[in-house]
């Protein structure tokens, strides 16, 4: 059962990644279609492309957790520095946003999610580290 939850979550990442690149390409175009404010239309974009590398970032590194998870490598040093670099990333979302809001106010709004996000993650990456220290003192256990 937990082998097809984690496959169903790395079809989900993989697609948002394609995705992400996809609104790469199609961005200029769909925010031409969604608001027809100019100042808006240039924060939307900016918010974007300065967001896009800190996403794909966290996906890449979401993968790779998925991936030592289905190979049943759960606590381990390794998932908890990539948990770090997610949890990161979604500071580099929240700083991207807030330096765009001020053309586009809606955009504080995924500021103040990321920068939440950003604590959720963080408590998951302290959790881990302890359980990976429960189980390396488990492992040393005859």
């Amino acid at each position: 059962m937990q082998n097809k939850a984690v496959k169903l979550t790395l079809a989900a990442v993989g697609l948002c990644m394609l995705a992400a690149v996809a609104g790469a390409i199609a961005m200029p175009w769909l925010v031409k279609w969604y608001i027809s404010w100019e100042t808006g239309r240039t924060a939307i974009l900016i918010a974007y492309y300065a967001c896009l590398p800190f996403a794909l970032t966290a996906l890449v590194c979401l993968w790779k957790l998925l991936q030592n998870i289905r190979a049943e490598q759960v606590f381990q040093a390794r998932n908890s520095r990539l948990m770090a670099v997610v949890s990161w990333c979604c500071v580099g979302v929240a700083a991207a946003t807030l330096a765009t809001f001020r053309w586009y106010p809606p955009l504080i709004f995924v500021t103040l999610s990321m920068a939440f996000l950003f604590l959720i993650v963080r408590v998951v990456r302290n959790c881990f580290i302890a359980a990976t220290a429960i189980k390396e003192e488990n492992d040393l256990t005859v």
